[in-house]
């Protein structure tokens, strides 16, 4: 993938400048080298910060967009299983129609088979009368009697059979009618039950479709994420390498601004020397100290917060912060408490840095710097010189950070140590 492809040539482009600065620091005889070689390092440092900050806040998009995106995935299994319940119980009212209609339908049955009997029986006695001579006038009657008696009882049970007959035949036919049209109803409604499982079902379909594209889409941040948090990965360690770099010309710097002190100051003896050998009165006083490098001989650190003691130490030297050991302590104090150097020195760098924020790094000789990180605001800038107990920065929460609080450093030939071994 294209961001892979980045992010292995961004650690490429690490590796080849570690190289390049390991190589060069063999041929730094000056501390103005040093110094070329140390911006060289900040500037690549920058960079990888810049990365860095750009890939934290890609990963936080992603992660952004993976979670609405799982939230709408919820929403669409919960939508897919509303309409599954929707369609059980249209197949349920299906089910109980069609049994609602096979029972109608035993019952018209039924009376088709009453009506048909009826009807036959009917014909039959018909049939029987035609028959006879057509139809049973009174007159036929009388003469078929035995008696009076005779003649009024096949008369009156005539009457009674054709009324019945006729009673029957429309009570068959009425009922018919009604269970035809509930029956009727049945099938619309039935019809009706199963267009809506159709359009149930249809959406259902759809709900489905697009789970599985959101699906796929979680797929691919979860694998965009993964990708980021690798090439984050390398960002860090590509940042650890810069500091360890970084610390490591700083000694060299500090160590070989030694020599050159140590050089100027036997030459000054020297010119001394011959001066007072030729006779000269004309001795120099040496009181001018043109090198960039501070020497202050015997350091004295003192607390870099006024009014706030050990008691606000929020987090101690080595230990475990973010997965790694803690460099410094941490003091918490209210944001815009003024920052005071520990000692005097030159200031190597006053800048922002994607962890340590707004920060302060001063260089106090050959063997001790000390770093003020997560500054609200600076006070200083880089190539100036501070006196101890000059204010560098106020208190913030810049950077990787979790609140108002001081992060202190001091460096030990170019080695992170405990800074309450000194203050």
């Amino acid at each position: 993938m294209k961001m892979k492809k980045k992010g292995l040539r961004f650690v490429a482009g690490v590796l080849a400048v570690t190289m390049l600065i390991s190589s060069n620091s063999v041929f730094a005889t000056t501390t103005a080298e040093y110094d070329e070689q140390i911006e060289s390092i900040k500037s690549q440092q920058a960079e990888n910060e810049a990365e860095a900050e750009r890939l934290n806040e890609k990963l936080d998009s992603l992660r952004d967009q993976t979670s609405e995106a799982e939230a709408y995935q919820a929403t669409l299994e919960e939508q897919i299983t509303t309409y599954q319940t929707s369609i059980d119980l249209a197949v349920q009212n299906i089910t109980q129609l069609n049994t609602n209609i096979t029972s109608l339908e035993a019952e018209i049955k039924k009376a088709d088979e009453e009506y048909a009997d009826t009807f036959a029986e009917l014909k039959v006695r018909l049939r029987s009368l035609y028959a006879s001579g057509g139809n049973l006038t009174t007159l036929q009657i009388l003469f078929d009697s035995t008696s009076l008696y005779d003649f009024s009882m096949r008369s009156e049970a005539m009457k009674t059979i054709t009324k019945h007959d006729r009673e029957l035949m429309e009570k068959i036919r009425l009922y018919r009618i009604q269970t035809q049209d509930q029956r009727d109803e049945l099938n619309k409604e039935k019809e009706e039950l199963a267009d809506q499982k159709k359009d149930l079902e249809k959406k259902q379909e759809e709900l489905q479709a697009l789970e599985e594209e959101n699906q796929k889409l979680i797929d691919e941040l979860n694998v965009q994420s993964s990708e980021t948090e690798s090439d984050l990965a390398a960002a860090e360690a590509a940042k650890e390498d810069y500091v360890s770099q970084l610390d490591q010309l700083i000694a060299d710097r500090n160590a070989q601004a030694e020599k050159e002190e140590e050089a100027r100051r036997q030459a000054e003896a020297n010119q001394n020397a011959a001066n007072n050998n030729s006779g000269s009165g004309n001795t120099s006083s040496g009181s001018g100290n043109t090198s960039d490098v501070l020497n202050t001989g015997d350091l004295s650190f003192s607390w870099p917060l006024a009014g706030y003691g050990y008691g606000s130490i929020t987090q101690y030297f080595g230990g475990m912060f973010s997965g790694s050991p803690h460099g410094g302590v941490d003091i918490g104090v209210p944001y815009g408490t003024p920052i005071y150097a520990a000692e005097s020195g030159q200031v190597i760098s006053a800048e922002y840095h994607w962890s340590w924020g707004n920060n302060v790094l001063i260089w106090h000789n050959g063997t001790y710097s000390t770093r003020y990180a997560h500054c609200s605001s600076l006070a200083v800038s880089a190539g100036e010189y501070v006196e101890k107990g000059q204010i560098v920065g106020y208190v913030g929460s810049t950077g990787q950070s979790t609140g108002n609080h001081l992060h202190f450093e001091v460096y030990q030939n170019g080695t992170r140590v405990d800074p309450l071994n000194f203050v």
